[in-house]
């Protein structure tokens, strides 16, 4: 028992320092720009809580969350350990039309390693209970290489407004 309280401060030091020297080797592209929310807009409080959206038709699904201070998060439909979180910002545009922007890790389909990372812009039009528009995702390598890019079209509708 004495010899496993005595290795335990050492592997954990060795667990942590191999995790930030993976993240500390991640390359992020040098157009990654999180913009500052512009809340108080009009059609900024419209989209605030959670909804369901669609992307492609239903190829696949998120749930996503807009708060009310420009932050935003998603839930994607793939497996958890491949990497389905995504953080980010949003903001209401000029025009009144709203962009978001997210990041989230990628990993190997068995999970265990971290592979890269992917980010999604959208320009959304919130109209009625209801809002539309287009994205585009794109996946990187831990070196910010480009390895998979992809434009469509997504619906989303409230959940539990």
């Amino acid at each position: 028992m004495k010899s496993i309280l005595l290795f335990a401060p050492a592997l954990c030091a060795l667990a942590l320092s191999g995790a930030s020297a993976q993240a500390a080797a991640v390359k992020l592209p040098h157009n990654i720009v999180m913009t500052s929310p512009m809340t108080g807009q009009p059609g900024s409080n419209a989209v605030v809580g959670t909804w369901l959206t669609s992307y492609d038709g239903g190829v696949h699904s998120t749930f996503t969350q807009w708060h009310k201070d420009g932050t935003t998060s998603q839930i994607v439909d793939f497996a958890p350990k491949t990497g389905n979180v995504q953080l980010g910002n949003w903001k209401v545009n000029g025009d009144g039309t709203l962009s978001l922007y997210l990041i989230g890790w990628s990993f190997d389909p068995k999970g265990n390693n971290l592979t890269g990372y992917f980010t999604k812009t959208e320009t959304d039009t919130v109209s009625g209970n209801a809002y539309s528009g287009d994205f585009e995702v794109t996946f990187y390598d831990l070196g910010g290489n480009i390895l998979f890019q992809h434009q469509g079209t997504l619906a989303a509708t409230p959940v539990g407004h």
